[in-house]
């Protein structure tokens, strides 16, 4: 997933859009706050 300069990468073997928790766990791990993946 990309945003602007931010760039997760997100193993998806199910080819399918990834819920809101799997992508909050994610993020979480990254590092990376809600604001900032929200802000364009």
């Amino acid at each position: 997933m990309a945003r602007g300069q931010l760039v997760v990468a997100i193993p998806n073997p199910h080819a399918k859009d990834i819920g809101v928790a799997l992508l909050s766990r994610v993020l979480k791990q990254a590092g990376v706050t809600r604001t900032d993946w929200e802000r364009v």
